[in-house]
C-alpha cells in the first residue's frame, strides 16, 4: 500500500511517500522544507502570522505531493515546536486544514518510541540494548531498548533550532559556547543513572542534523560513502575534532568546510556541541548513525509492521529488494550464492575468514550480475554503481564498498587498487575483499550458464595445491576462463589451484 506520513518538525517540515506491506517500507517520494520553528517558538513562545502562513502553504504544498505521488493514506504529525507553542491549538487547526487531514500532535514519549521503531528497521543490530539518540530541532529524544521493546525513553528541550536562542553571535563567543554546554548538562544529567542502568551496548544516532555532523566527520577524514551515511560509524574524538573546527568559523566559513550542507551551515556547529556532550556524558566513544528514523517508525508502526527484522534478515531482505528491482532470475542468483558458500567452507583453512565474509560473499553472489539490467557490456560496472547508490539497509558504508568491488571484480583478473570504495577501506577490510574475490569468482564461473548444470562444490585443501570439483552436469566455463581464476588464486592465496573434472549426479 502506497502512503504518507507529513511530519511538521521544529527544524523543518517533511514528507515520506513510500510503499508499505507486512515486511517494511520502500521510500518513493521525499521532500522537505527548513523553516526553524523551535528558534522562533524559543524566542516568542508562539509562532507569528507571518510563520504561520508560511507553515501552512508548505503544509499545503508537500500534502499535494504526497497525493499526486499516489497515496492512499497520508498522515500528519507535528513534534516539539507545535506542541509547546502558545498559540499551538490554533496554528494546529490551520496546518490540519491546508493538510487535509488533522495533524497528530506526539507526545515526547511516542516521539522516541517511533523514532527507535524506525532505526530498528534500518540497521542492523545484535539482539541486545541500543540507545537510540534522536536530536531534532526542538528536542532531543532518548531511547533505550532491545529488539521490539522499549525499556526506557525521555525527552528533553535541547533542539538545535531551539538552543540556537541561547547564541547570538558567529562565530559564537565562549560564554555562549558555555552556557550551551551548562543547558546541555543541566537537561542530561538527572538522566544519566537511567541510562546507565539500561546496559546500552551501541548507541545510534539519528536525525537530518546529525547525518549532516556525520558527512562532514567523514569529509574531514577523506572517507568513500555510498549514497547513504546509513551505518556508519563515527568516534566522538572525531566529532570533538569537527566540533572545535566549526566552532572557530562563521557562517561563510562553515560553508567552505568539505561535506558541509548549505541548507544545515546556520546551526550545525551549534548541533555538534550538542552532540559530543550528550556522547562525552553518557560515556559513548563512538556512535552509529541511521538514516531512518521517526517518519519511518511513524509509517511501519501505522501499519502494523513493529517487530524488527534482525540484522541477517534486515540485510537478506534489501539484497532480495536489490535483486527483485534489477534481476528478476531468483534460482540462478540462489544458485551461484550456495555455490559461494560451498567453496568459501571447504577454503576455510586457506583463507581463515569468518562468518560475517561468508554471508558478505553469498549476497554479492546473489548480487554479481545485477548490472545487466542496464547493458550486457560493462554489467559488472553496473553492477556495483547499483548496489552503491541503491541505499541498502544493514550494511555499514565499508560493507557496501566491499559488496561493490567484489560484483565490480567479478570477471575481471583482479581487483583495481584505485577503485575509490576499495581504495577508501582499511586495510584489513582490503585485505578481506581479496581473498573472497576467487570464491565469487570460482561461483560465477560454475553458475555461467545458469540452468543449475552445476549445483555445489567439492573442495579439497592439500600441503601444495587446492582442488575444486565441481558437481553436477557439465562445467560449462571456459577453461581458459579457468586458468584466470587460478592465477589469481595463487596471487592471492600462494598454492595452486586445480579444477577437477566435474562429479556427475553428485557421487
Amino acid at each position: 500500500m502506497r502512503c504518507s506520513v507529513l511530519d511538521l518538525g521544529s527544524n523543518s517540515f517533511h514528507v515520506l511517500v513510500a510503499d508499505v506491506d507486512d515486511t517494511g517500507l520502500v521510500p518513493v517520494e521525499r521532500e522537505r522544507e527548513m523553516l526553524h520553528l523551535g528558534r522562533v517558538v524559543a524566542q516568542h513562545g508562539r509562532i507569528p502570522e507571518d510563520q504561520v502562513a508560511r507553515a501552512a502553504a508548505t503544509v499545503a504544498h508537500l500534502s499535494a505531493l504526497a497525493r499526486r505521488s499516489g497515496s492512499q493514506d497520508h498522515v500528519a504529525v507535528a513534534t516539539s515546536a507545535l506542541r509547546d507553542a502558545d498559540d499551538g491549538a490554533t496554528v494546529l487547526a490551520r496546518l490540519s486544514e491546508a493538510a487535509g487531514t488533522q495533524v497528530r500532535v506526539l507526545s515526547g514519549a511516542h516521539e522516541a518510541r517511533l523514532g527507535y521503531l524506525g532505526v530498528r528497521a534500518s540497521v542492523a543490530l545484535q539482539d541486545e540494548p541500543v540507545l537510540v539518540l534522536d536530536l531534532g530541532g526542538g528536542s532531543l529524544e532518548l531511547t533505550v531498548g532491545t529488539g521490539a521493546e522499549v525499556a526506557w525513553s525521555t525527552s528533553l528541550p535541547l533542539g538545535v533550532s531551539r538552543l540556537s536562542a541561547l547564541v547570538e553571535r558567529d562565530p559564537p563567543h565562549r560564554r555562549e559556547v558555555a552556557a550551551l554546554t551548562a543547558r546541555v548538562a543541566s537537561e542530561l544529567d538527572p538522566h544519566l543513572c537511567d541510562v546507565a542502568a539500561a546496559g546500552a551496548r551501541t548507541t545510534v544516532a539519528v536525525g537530518g542534523t546529525v547525518r549532516a555532523l556525520a558527512r562532514v566527520v567523514a569529509a574531514e577524514e577523506g572517507r568513500w560513502l555510498p549514497a547513504t551515511l546509513n551505518q556508519l560509524s563515527i568516534d566522538t574524538d572525531e566529532l570533538v575534532g569537527v566540533r572545535d573546527e566549526l566552532l572557530g568559523l562563521d557562517l561563510t566559513g562553515r560553508l567552505a568546510v568539505p561535506g558541509m550542507k548549505e541548507r544545515r551551515a546556520d546551526h550545525l556547529h551549534l548541533a555538534a556541541v550538542v552532540l559530543a556532550e550528550v556522547l562525552d556524558r553518557v560515556g559513548v566513544g563512538s556512535v552509529t548513525v541511521s538514516d531512518w528514523g521517526l517518519r519511518e517508525g511513524i509509517l511501519l508502526d501505522a501499519h502494523g509492521v513493529t517487530v524488527p527484522p534482525g540484522a541477517d534478515e534486515l540485510r537478506r531482505r534489501e539484497v532480495a529488494r536489490l535483486r527483485r528491482a534489477f534481476g528478476p532470475d531468483h534460482a540462478s542468483s540462489d544458485q551461484v550464492a550456495t555455490l559461494a558458500m560451498a567453496v568459501f567452507d571447504g577454503l576455510r583453512p586457506v583463507h581463515g575468514l569468518g562468518p560475517s565474509d561468508r554471508e558478505l560473499v553469498a549476497h554479492a553472489a546473489r548480487l554479481h550480475d545485477i548490472g545487466e539490467s542496464l547493458a550486457l557490456r560493462r554489467h559488472h560496472v553496473h553492477g556495483a554503481y547499483l548496489i552503491a547508490n541503491a541505499e541498502l539497509r544493514g550494511f555499514a558504508p565499508h560493507e557496501t564498498a566491499m559488496l561493490a568491488t567484489l560484483v565490480r571484480s567479478a570477471p575481471s583478473r583482479g581487483i583495481d587498487a584505485s577503485y575509490p570504495p576499495f581504495e577508501a577501506l582499511s586495510e584489513v577490510d582490503q585485505d578481506r575483499t581479496r581473498r573472497l574475490l576467487p570464491v565469487l569468482q570460482l561461483a560465477t564461473r560454475f553458475a555461467r550458464t545458469r540452468d543449475g548444470a552445476v549445483r555445489d562444490a567439492r573442495v579439497a585443501v592439500e600441503e601444495d595445491h587446492v582442488t575444486v570439483a565441481p558437481v553436477g552436469h557439465d562445467v560449462p566455463a571456459a577453461p581458459v576462463d579457468l586458468e584466470r581464476v587460478a592465477r589469481l588464486f595463487r596471487s592471492t592465496y600462494g598454492l595452486p589451484l586445480r579444477v577437477a573434472p566435474v562429479v556427475v549426479g553428485g557421487a
